[in-house]
């Protein structure tokens, strides 16, 4: 597997930005919103080496998380609260009854997948993450399922794509990037299937995003569009050019979320 990487800020959108690069180059199928991953359809991987220790800062340290060849998951000056994230899939306001320390904190982190194994689908990755909360956090926690507001992904024009989504070449390997420099974004995807799209414009559209286009099969397409459109922006919206490039847009609508309570978190056991 090739190397995988990202650094970022800890911030909501990033994180969830790390979590579409490396599980998406990873495998086809990114979270389904913050579902956890299911042992019945993912043969269930574990960390049999994980070295925990605190960051010990030498000034405004970026914060990564990589994934390496041979089963290696390496973490940089990274807080609890963005494990959790990456476990879940989800956002700040989705999680509740955390503990000050899992922001203020923060920790570098070596593990190894037993027997070097690779990550394959996007379930391993989180369920990997959320037993190394539980190992060595002492993580315990309960879903609350909420009405939140959605977007509905569906075809601008019934039947009809845009001519920037074209169906994928049989035997593409899955992949899908997300890049941001704050004044341009962009989102390349090879041979992901409409579900993973939705699920991947979560952290752009800021809500959760179910597919509704009907669409069947896999995809590859490029996008730029401006995250924070102004008068001087020389991209688009989001919502403009999936319209204009994919024939695809985003309806507001209701649906069903969950909410990650946290019962309890402990400090890190020692190595």
């Amino acid at each position: 597997m090739p190397l995988l990487s990202a650094a970022s800020s800890h911030s909501p959108r990033s994180v969830l930005g790390l979590l579409a690069n490396i599980i998406f180059i990873a495998s086809s199928q990114l979270y389904a919103q913050t579902q956890s991953p299911s042992p019945a359809t993912v043969a269930p991987l574990s960390f049999e080496v994980i070295s925990i220790h605190p960051h010990q800062s030498t000034g405004d340290d970026p914060s990564s998380r990589k994934v390496l060849p041979g089963g290696r998951f390496v973490a940089t000056a990274t807080s609890v609260r963005t494990l959790i994230r990456i476990a879940f899939g989800t956002e700040d306001d989705r999680i509740s009854g955390a503990p000050h320390w899992i922001d203020n904190e923060t920790f570098d982190i070596n593990a190894v997948i037993a027997g070097h194994a690779e990550i394959k689908t996007p379930q391993q990755f989180q369920q990997l993450i959320l037993s190394l909360l539980q190992e060595r956090f002492d993580f315990k926690f309960h879903r609350k399922q909420i009405e939140a507001p959605v977007y509905w992904l569906e075809l601008d024009k019934p039947g009809k794509t845009g001519p920037g989504l074209k169906p994928s070449t049989p035997g593409e390997q899955p992949n899908m990037s997300n890049n941001s420099n704050g004044a341009k974004a962009d989102m390349r995807v090879t041979n992901s299937t409409m579900t993973d799209i939705a699920a991947a414009l979560r952290r752009q559209a800021g809500r959760p995003v179910e597919d509704h286009t009907g669409l069947q099969g896999a995809y590859d397409f490029e996008i730029q569009w401006a995250p924070d459109e102004t008068a001087d922006s020389a991209d688009p919206s989001l919502f403009t050019v999936l319209k204009e490039q994919l024939g695809l847009k985003l309806r507001p609508a209701k649906g069903a979320d969950q909410s990650i309570v946290i019962d309890h978190i402990a400090e890190p056991t020692p190595n």
